[in-house]
């Protein structure tokens, strides 16, 4: 008996501290990376559809696991894109979205991030059909205003 009353005033404390230690833990997590951007033309990135507007985005961190989350002008998260491939092979000067054009679609393959010297790679969303004969090709750089 005393036993289980021990358990019930125990276990609701317990609960209190682990939720406690995960606020602290998601609390503490930082931005890699935070910019402006915007778009001209609908675009999909990811799974994340965009209409023309100002967006912002935040980078977690900069890995393969690493997750942009995308934001109206509003504030409102708009969703999320995992990084694919990283690449630092190639120095540049200016951080930029690169759009592609295919179908008549377009879609954001990469985000150049220039104070980090990395592109984070993304691939094209997968369609029902494919058009053998038209190859993706490059519609413009959008330029990132970083820092927020």
């Amino acid at each position: 008996m005393t036993l289980n009353r021990s358990f019930k005033l125990v276990a609701p404390l317990g609960l209190a501290l682990l939720a406690g230690c995960l606020t602290a833990s998601l609390a503490s997590a930082q931005e890699v990376s935070k910019g402006r951007f915007t778009l001209s033309v609908e675009a999909r990135w990811g799974q994340v559809v965009l209409p023309p507007g100002d967006y912002s985005f935040t980078l977690d961190h900069p890995t393969n696991m690493g997750i942009v989350t995308i934001r109206a002008e509003t504030g409102r998260a708009l969703g999320f894109v995992v990084n694919q491939t990283i690449d630092d092979r190639q120095a540049f000067d200016s951080t930029e979205l690169i759009l592609v054009r295919s179908g008549g679609n377009y879609t954001i393959r990469a985000l150049r991030l220039a104070d980090l010297g990395l592109t984070l790679e993304y691939s094209a969303p997968k369609t029902g059909r494919q058009l053998i004969v038209q190859s993706p090709q490059l519609l413009e750089r959008i330029p990132v205003a970083m820092g927020g």
